[in-house]
């Protein structure tokens, strides 16, 4: 199964200026706002586990909780998931300044 999505860098801006600190915790991890608010450009880092995120859910095949989807960072800045214990490679983010996208594949055998 496979499953992508885009979104612009700016709509995580706007809804942190709207709903501040409670949009980030509802959404990511506080290992994902650690990871980027260390970066330059947070919201891009933020965008594209978003999209992450979102990519996993159309894969998985339905809505899923947000925080129980983590997006991490392996070896030389490689994502991967973790999802109710598993670990899920399939993943690829991109970004830049105005939108960010990733791709997600998960094998049927592993999807439970």
């Amino acid at each position: 199964m496979v499953g992508i999505d885009i979104i612009e860098v700016s709509r995580i801006g706007r809804l942190k200026g709207l709903y501040g600190e409670k949009f980030l915790a509802k959404i990511f991890t506080e290992g994902e706002i650690r990871y980027a608010e260390a970066k330059k450009r947070a919201d891009e880092s933020l965008a594209g586990r978003f999209a992450a995120k979102e990519a996993f859910m159309k894969a998985w095949g339905q809505r899923l909780p947000w925080k129980q989807i983590e997006i991490c960072s392996g070896e030389r800045g490689k994502p991967f998931i973790l999802f109710r214990g598993a670990r899920y490679d399939g993943v690829s983010i991109s970004h830049e300044r105005d939108f960010a996208v990733s791709l997600v594949s998960l094998d049927d055998e592993r999807k439970r």
